[in-house]
């Protein structure tokens, strides 16, 4: 029985600064709607501004990359590469396209890719936060740790005050074996942002991992209060449990687990295995 770890978390460049010289009235109001609305409203103003024709240079490319962004979150990736890729031509000094590309390369599984972009938008802004942390995500992603932990420094004396940065450089370490940096981590990400949950997750997979059960389910506890929804704090939470010899509160969990993750294969197995637990305690009572 081994506890679950949220994943490293991305950092993808959506806003786009106030563009300059807007021409009028009606290619401002499609602009704000490309900066302003959720996803899906943005796809639509954005390609209203992009096709206004009002917008050229840098002030296009941000359209571009913002409706990709759009694009990317809604999982279409192909139309978020083509967006990137135009933001690209039209500016090619953008450094947010590369780094919002690196991201699509990223989920497609093309990691040297991912961090070629990543590199290209570190060498265009230097002090890009972004790039460095989702370098270092692909870093820890393809088993170099040390390499992901330098890039999450990096982004940590960019920005002190990152909670994102703290938690994925608190995975690398967990991932190194180094528990007790890790806790650290994942506590000053809690610290910098208190609703945090998927910090309070990994860090109360830490707590197990160093033995200390009852830290590690007070954190799941309060992940589950922040998303009563988080399969993982559930599945986490039972494996505590049962660790603890609480069979009734370990079968609680992990019957939740299992109708939150219902593809899950562990949580069947999980559910029968502390069952017959049960069934084994009641039958040497007798």
């Amino acid at each position: 029985m081994r506890m679950r770890s949220s994943t490293y978390r991305l950092f993808a460049c959506l806003a786009v600064v106030a563009l300059a010289g807007l021409p009028m009235v009606a290619a401002a109001d499609d602009e704000g709607s490309c900066v302003k609305q959720s996803d899906d409203l943005a796809v639509a103003g954005c390609s209203r501004a992009i096709d206004s024709h009002q917008y050229t240079g840098r002030s296009l490319a941000r359209l571009y990359a913002r409706r990709g962004g759009a694009y990317q979150a809604q999982g279409d990736l192909d139309r978020a590469m083509a967006d990137f890729n135009e933001s690209m031509r039209v500016d090619p000094t953008y450094p947010a396209a590369y780094n919002n590309r690196g991201i699509t390369w990223y989920r497609r599984g093309d990691l040297d890719r991912a961090i070629a972009d990543y590199d290209q938008a570190i060498r265009l802004d230097p002090k890009y936060e972004y790039a460095y942390v989702n370098r270092g995500v692909a870093w820890a992603t393809k088993g170099d740790l040390d390499r992901s932990i330098a890039d999450f420094n990096t982004a940590i004396r960019l920005d002190p005050k990152d909670a994102e940065a703290y938690y994925n450089r608190g995975s690398a370490r967990k991932a190194k074996g180094d528990l007790d940096r890790a806790i650290a981590d994942y506590s000053e990400a809690i610290r910098l942002d208190p609703k945090y949950g998927h910090a309070y997750v990994n860090r109360g997979s830490a707590w197990g991992a160093k033995g200390d059960l009852d830290r590690a389910i007070a954190d799941f506890d309060q992940a589950i209060r922040l998303d009563p929804k988080d399969s993982k704090a559930y599945y986490n939470r039972g494996v505590a449990w049962e660790k603890k010899r609480r069979l009734q509160e370990a079968l609680a969990d992990f019957e939740t687990f299992s109708q939150l993750a219902p593809s899950d294969p562990d949580g069947p197995k999980s559910v029968e295995r502390v069952k017959k637990e049960l069934s084994r305690k009641m039958t040497g009572r007798r």
